[in-house]
């Protein structure tokens, strides 16, 4: 058996992704507290404006909180859900063109994103595969066990 530091093999051939979320949560207490803090300190139309962004922010990283990635060896296939809201797509290993890492910056927080070129019916669209915040480091491990459980590595 692969010791993997992303993923956990929940039965025969199939593995889940570890859980991230704790980096997810901290990050809306962060917020939500930013917004308390601007709130509390002058609570004029500004302050319930920015309060209102920090909070609509804090709500966003909990959406993204119930993320889920399995790679079902089995069938072929990876079986991902990017948020609660978000639907459960199924993405067969024959569909998955090449991996790619995006790191962007937003104000003072790194978000690094793996993402997977699926092509359906002719148009090639990225699937998100898992984020990390403040640390590429996670997302190139996790999209180097991947490769190396789908077997392209």
């Amino acid at each position: 058996m692969n010791e993997y530091k992303c993923y956990q093999e929940i039965s025969s051939k199939v593995y889940k992704k570890a859980d991230w979320k704790r980096q997810y949560l901290l990050f809306a207490i962060i917020l939500f507290a930013i917004g308390g803090l601007f709130l509390i300190k002058a609570p004029d139309i500004e302050a319930c404006i920015v309060t209102a962004i920090a909070v609509a922010f804090g709500f966003g990283f909990i959406n993204k909180m119930f993320n889920s990635l399995q790679i079902d060896m089995n069938n072929e296939r990876i079986i991902q859900k990017s948020s609660l809201l978000a639907r459960t797509q199924i993405i067969a290993f024959s569909d998955i063109q090449n991996f790619n890492i995006s790191n962007n910056i937003y104000v003072l927080v790194l978000i690094s994103s793996a993402y997977a070129l699926v092509e359906r019916k002719g148009k090639s669209k990225y699937i998100l595969l898992g984020q990390s915040f403040m640390n590429s480091k996670h997302t190139q491990q996790l999209l180097l066990e991947t490769e190396r459980i789908i077997g392209r590595r």
